[in-house]
């Protein structure tokens, strides 16, 4: 039985549903332990999948790998809808950039596995 390495950091990762997938595969196959959130929101009303990660500092290079390989930014363009005058509605395109991933980084004191 090897000895436990020690938890140090917690990686808090939010990322659209549509690329979670891909990286909930890789992180896994990695040996990475993963907890997700799903939510939806914000301007596109799409899921959000946010994950938690508890790991060692020595560990976070390959993680952050990771979250580069499958979580790009990208290009959309989107339906949006403007009120003119009190009977007039406008549409309209608009470009807007989607993706990527939002990373928090919260330093452990104290972890225990019960």
């Amino acid at each position: 039985m090897s000895p436990q390495v020690a938890i140090d950091q917690l990686f808090i990762i939010s990322v659209m549903g549509e690329q979670a997938g891909e990286l909930t595969e890789r992180l896994t196959k990695d040996g990475f332990q993963i907890t997700e959130i799903n939510s939806a929101g914000g301007l596109l009303q799409e899921l959000q999948v946010s994950m938690l990660i508890g790991l060692n500092h020595e560990r976070s290079p390959r993680l952050l790998e990771h979250v580069r390989a499958c979580c790009r930014r990208q290009r959309r363009y989107l339906p949006a809808q403007f009120e003119g005058s009190s009977s007039m509605f406008h549409s309209a395109i608009i470009e807007a950039e989607v993706g990527g991933a939002m990373i928090y980084l919260v330093d452990v004191e104290r972890f225990e596995q019960l």
